[in-house]
């Protein structure tokens, strides 16, 4: 570690002597982690292709195996018939249920003694890690979900690669911020840059990958943000573009709007695509609630997961793994499938892939959000072909609408939604359908969703989406623990000057006003003071009594400061006075936004403490 501080500080102290250490050396590491994470997501998508050869191999020898033992038996026990043995053959029953079994059960031994954050999808621990950590990933992170994920996926778990790179890449832009000690709010930035860079080298999607960073993880679109994101998304792009070329990651026919009519139809597509991605949502986590009830080992969960997997992988392997390849082929013809295949295809992928995260699998959500969006576009698209008196596209530009429209729905990130199957597919024609069913996707999903598929995670352990907030933090803290009880107060005749002048001399947002008998009146905050002065005529005889709030909003010792919080939010109010819970006149003191966050940073250091004792 001493090696590691010593090479960062030398570095340092010449990016200062070349005077790059500010911005530019921020956009020098973005760059640096669109290289690493570029490389990453090359790297992750040859390892689950090693993955899949060599459980299949393993699989494969251990069915012979089994056949050669039974084999042996019958020669042995005459009751064991020879047909008995080659319908095992046939139905090639240890390939399909023993990869899954193996895989899951492998991946949850590895992240319940090395790195439990590894599991699921993914991207809700980046955006805690932003929220609550400012930045700060775990290094072993890089390695432990690339090769869990890889196993997950090659075991054929119904998830996707796109939630484990923007995992590994935000950690590789943590592991950068931290090893140069630059500030928490960089660190955040090349946390969103190793997101991007994992998107856009993925897909082939550069400004989707950019959208992604600062749309959903940072949640924070501004240019001190957003260039050095770009810089690590294109960097990644070019490293993707050098191995794969610069083809887009579906191959789809050329499809264009038939008829400005048609419109109609798109815009009841996103509201059955907002519907699908609710319910996608839903059925995770309720999937994840039902198995945590179950009272059984981890690693018979697994199993179990595994067992289910490889079932359903028998009447239906369409399902497993990332199912690009089942995707391009929807997009391309619908009707190869029919309107039954297609409706089983969508159900089927929302059930399995949520038992696959809830067993504790690693993966992603949004290659099944797109799985399922393509299905339903294509179903959808082969029922309103036969509508008469406009022209209709073929189902194959509703599945690559659908696709955009779930996407939007799933993550409540439309405008990221857009653009990446735009750049998925360069299929530009078609963005005006895109852009109506993935806002009506969005709104439908919204209404009825608080939370998008990564935020929903986070607000079902307490916390917010705000920087700087965390309401399982907020929510254990009460107005006794930051209650200012010598505060400075004003009488009702106190003159405006005065309170002029003790605005300028203290740190104070506001001030209690008491009556004659020591008892609130009211407060008199910046609001009254800033409409007190836009009036220079009436500011010599102006008095407490004539700016006062006297119907004021107040406080009681027992009240936890997150609703403290959301009340100073809503009304704009630097402070709050306190009161007696039976008396609303006995004053007690004041609560003011800066005591409420200085608790709450105290608590979050102590709390980042007990996280890396873990």
């Amino acid at each position: 570690m001493a090696k590691e501080n010593k090479v960062s500080s030398k570095i340092i102290a010449a990016a200062r002597k070349l005077k790059i250490f500010d911005d530019s050396f921020v956009l020098i590491l973005a760059a640096l982690v669109g290289l690493t994470g570029g490389y990453a997501a090359i790297a992750f998508r040859y390892l689950i292709n090693y993955v899949t050869v060599l459980l299949g191999f393993m699989c494969e020898y251990t069915s012979f195996g089994i056949q050669y033992l039974l084999l042996q038996i019958s020669k042995i026990l005459p009751f064991v018939h020879s047909k008995g043995i080659d319908a095992f053959t046939e139905l090639n029953f240890v390939y399909i249920f023993l990869i899954p079994i193996i895989g899951l059960m492998l991946v949850a031994f590895i992240t319940n003694v090395f790195a439990k954050e590894a599991k699921g999808h993914g991207v809700p621990e980046v955006m805690s890690a932003v929220t609550r950590r400012g930045g700060i990933i775990r290094p072993r992170i890089v390695l432990i979900k690339m090769f869990v994920s890889a196993i997950t996926i090659g075991s054929g778990g119904s998830v996707g690669r796109e939630g484990p790179i923007v995992h590994i890449g935000s950690a590789i832009g943590s592991v950068f911020g931290q090893f140069f000690k630059i500030s928490s709010s960089a660190v955040t930035v090349l946390v969103g840059c190793g997101a991007a860079a994992g998107i856009s080298a993925t897909f082939n999607a550069p400004i989707a990958g950019t959208l992604f960073a600062s749309e959903v993880i940072l949640r924070d679109i501004r240019i001190t943000s957003v260039s050095p994101i770009l810089i690590a998304s294109l960097v990644a792009a070019s490293v993707s573009r050098a191995y794969y070329g610069n083809s887009p990651a579906f191959i789809v026919s050329h499809y264009e709007l038939a008829s400005y009519r048609e419109l109609g139809l798109y815009c009841a597509l996103g509201l059955l695509a907002g519907l699908v991605a609710v319910v996608f949502v839903k059925v995770l986590y309720k999937t994840e609630d039902i198995i945590d009830t179950i009272k059984i080992h981890w690693l018979l969960k697994a199993a179990m997961g595994g067992f289910l997997l490889g079932l359903a992988g028998i009447y239906c392997s369409e399902i497993q793994g990332v199912g690009y390849g089942v995707i391009e082929m929807i997009l391309n013809n619908p009707g190869k499938y029919g309107i039954i295949i297609l409706s089983v295809l969508c159900m089927l992928k929302i059930v399995m892939t949520s038992v696959t995260i809830g067993v504790g699998g690693s993966g992603g959500v949004f290659a099944p959000s797109l799985f399922m969006g393509a299905a339903l576009g294509g179903l959808f698209g082969i029922c309103v072909q036969e509508i008469p008196y406009f022209d209709i596209a073929s189902p194959g530009a509703y599945a690559l609408v659908g696709m955009s429209a779930v996407v939007a729905g799933t993550t409540h990130a439309p405008i990221q939604a857009i653009l990446i199957l735009v750049e998925m597919t360069g299929n530009y024609e078609i963005i005006l359908p895109i852009m109506i069913s993935c806002v009506i996707s969005n709104i439908v999903s919204k209404k009825i969703e608080s939370g998008s598929i990564y935020t929903m995670k986070l607000i079902r352990r307490g916390e917010s989406m705000e920087i700087g907030k965390d309401r399982k933090i907020l929510k254990k803290l009460w107005v006794a623990d930051v209650v200012v009880s010598n505060c400075i107060t004003i009488d009702l005749d106190t003159p405006f000057h005065e309170i002029l002048r003790l605005m300028r001399t203290t740190n104070a947002d506001g001030f209690p006003v008491l009556d004659e008998d020591g008892r609130l009146a009211g407060l008199v905050s910046l609001q009254q003071i800033s409409k007190a002065l836009r009036n220079e005529d009436t500011q010599e005889n102006l008095l407490t009594r004539d700016i006062v709030v006297s119907e004021q909003y107040t406080l009681t010792l027992n009240e936890n400061l997150s609703d403290v919080y959301d009340e100073m939010k809503l009304g704009g109010q630097g402070c709050l006075p306190v009161v007696a819970e039976d008396d609303n006149k006995k004053f007690l003191g004041i609560v003011t936004r800066f005591h409420v966050m200085s608790m709450y940073n105290k608590e979050l250091v102590l709390l980042q403490g007990d996280v890396k004792e873990q």
